[in-house]
């Protein structure tokens, strides 16, 4: 009954990620505050701060892989995602979307994980028009060797943040993941604190 009721509500909840979620081109524009060109260091707990699944984010060279949480699954995008997000998760009340975008390296060159933070946050400007602001300073942290450059976007003033961190391969390729807030459920949102936690807990499972 599950199944049955999610592929009833498939192509509403995909519209809805890819036409009204902050971080997708859906016609807003990411607007810079004074702040943001400050940054800030972080410090993340090296372990997951909540259970995780065994389901594998696996990214398309093979390069980067990540676990979700627990009651996470994978959507079936069938094409209607842009051609450089390799994967979309949801949570089970889905209020919550993880979401897996690599960059060509052709087009966006960084030798950090700072300098790719702010391409990041430049190639949603480029793609999009409207009113997203970003919150906040861009941050950075590791988790053993591995680097992060982070970075908050909304569009409602702040009430609703997505949550995005980029990161180098080892190959020397591009990859950006985000946790966006979704509306499509009519339940509400998880705590801000509780997003948090979930979206430390994917970093600390990824590997590159």
């Amino acid at each position: 009954m599950h199944i049955f009721s999610f592929k009833n509500i498939f192509k509403n909840f995909l519209f809805a990620i890819f036409l009204s979620a902050a971080f997708f081109a859906n016609g807003c524009i990411i607007v810079r505050t004074p702040d943001d060109v400050e940054t800030e260091d972080i410090e993340l707990s090296p372990k997951p701060e909540i259970a995780m699944s065994e389901e594998i984010v696996r990214s398309r060279e093979g390069d980067m892989i990540a676990f979700l949480p627990g009651g996470w699954f994978f959507v079936d995008i069938e094409n209607k995602a842009p051609s450089e997000i390799f994967a979309v998760a949801v949570n089970p009340d889905y209020t919550l979307s993880a979401v897996f975008t690599s960059f060509k390296s052709s087009e966006e060159q960084a030798e950090n994980a700072l300098a790719l933070a702010r391409k990041s946050l430049e190639r949603h400007e480029r793609k999009t028009a409207g009113s997203v602001k970003q919150i906040g300073k861009f941050s950075t942290t590791k988790i053993g060797l591995k680097e992060f450059g982070l970075y908050e976007t909304s569009a409602t003033g702040g009430a609703l943040k997505t949550h995005t961190a980029v990161f180098i391969s080892s190959l020397g390729n591009y990859y950006e993941f985000a946790i966006v807030p979704l509306n499509v459920s009519g339940k509400s949102l998880p705590a801000e604190e509780e997003i948090q936690k979930i979206f430390r807990s994917i970093l600390a499972t990824t590997q590159f």
